[in-house]
């Protein structure tokens, strides 16, 4: 289905279009989904954890402010490139307004932000607002993700002095 969604949006994504490609009939859908909508955003918040899990994966609390900071914003880059369809899918779906309103990103993002949480509560990080947080750390990579025109040394120059931008933002 999310191949399906990047060909030919999720408009012309119609139900039995995803039933044939999954090989099943489109009776087979509605037995565990009430309409189209409510299929695409399971996949949607299923799909849009992922890079939050990824990235968890390769943190941990004794981590120093700098590496949580560096770990975050590369993983969540080398995310967008190694999983591009699932990344693209996610970002489609977030420009959809009915099914961005049924996906909380804070949610999708918990186990992340329980752990920035222990580094403001130790001084570490300065507090600012979880929404805040995930804005300042996510959208510049969303972006330079989303426009992935430069060289690859080019695309480590950007990530290098985001890092250091961030750092300066958020380490106290």
């Amino acid at each position: 289905m999310v191949s399906l969604i990047l060909r030919e949006g999720i408009d012309g994504a119609s139900v039995s279009k995803i039933a044939k490609e999954a090989g099943v009939s489109p009776a087979t859908i509605y037995v565990y989904y009430n309409s189209k909508e409510e299929m695409i955003s399971d996949v949607f918040r299923e799909c849009a954890q992922r890079p939050y899990q990824y990235i968890a994966r390769q943190l941990h609390a004794e981590m120093g402010g700098e590496e949580l900071i560096d770990t975050i914003v590369r993983g969540a880059y080398t995310f967008s490139t190694e999983f591009e369809e699932v990344f693209s899918f996610v970002e489609q779906c977030s420009r959809c307004p009915t099914l961005s309103a049924k996906v909380c990103e804070e949610e999708c993002s918990c186990d992340i932000l329980e752990l920035i949480h222990s580094y403001q509560e130790r001084g570490i990080l300065k507090r600012y607002s979880d929404w805040n947080m995930g804005a300042v750390l996510f959208a510049p990579v969303r972006f330079l993700a989303m426009n992935r025109t430069l060289p690859k040394r080019d695309i480590d120059v950007q990530l290098d002095e985001l890092v250091q931008m961030l750092q300066a933002l958020l380490l106290r």
